[in-house]
């Protein structure tokens, strides 16, 4: 897992046209650098990934191609100079199919735990859409979402992984555990924070 973080808790999302164009950056590079991204959160703050890369100097390449150009974009729409991500992206790795299974539901929580909705199908910039088959998936990241091994051994069948990985996160939720992911810090400023209406007609 990895988490970047806007450069002094600055914004990096205002508007759903942003949160779609970092999504096919991110896809354009974990195709290009054979990524396999298993979870995301994009927060508006500071973004998770779930990452399997074929070596750390893909994993590096992955991250600066989207990162830079999302960066190079928004500032242009914003008509804005200076640094809009951290210097350096955090990055930890998993340890066992436990340490994977607690991660993803980390992940696919951190909306209701900044406080942002209630139920995480209401947050269509994570992953849970995708693992749990509640709402429509963000299409501009579905092309590139690739199910981990863990998530595919909940079941055999597509509704019953559905099913299995809905009841771990309704009992993550209630236990309020998460000792065993980092925390991180961003949350907190993400609380509250509300997704400006797009009133530009652009997409």
């Amino acid at each position: 897992m990895w988490f970047l973080r806007g450069n002094n808790r600055r914004r990096l999302f205002s508007y759903p046209r942003e949160y779609r164009y970092f999504s096919r950056r991110v896809v354009h590079s974990s195709r290009k650098q054979a990524v396999h991204v298993h979870a995301w959160a994009l927060m508006a703050n500071h973004v998770h990934l779930l990452v399997t890369p074929p070596d750390s100097d893909a994993l590096a390449r992955f991250v600066k191609a989207f990162a830079q150009s999302y960066a190079l974009y928004r500032n242009k729409r914003r008509v804005a100079t200076g640094k809009l991500f951290e210097q350096r992206y955090r990055v930890e790795r998993i340890k066992d199919v436990d340490h994977l299974a607690t991660t993803t539901a980390y992940i696919d929580l951190n909306p209701t735990r900044a406080g942002i909705c209630t139920e995480p199908e209401d947050y269509p910039w994570s992953t849970y859409r995708h693992h749990s088959g509640v709402g429509e998936p963000d299409l501009a990241m579905a092309g590139v979402w690739s199910p981990s091994d863990w998530y595919l051994s909940l079941s055999s069948q597509v509704r019953g992984r559905r099913r299995a990985y809905r009841d771990l996160v309704d009992r993550y939720r209630a236990r309020n555990d998460w000792a065993g992911v980092t925390r991180d810090p961003a949350v907190a400023s993400d609380r509250k924070r509300v997704e400006r209406p797009d009133r530009s007609g652009a997409g």
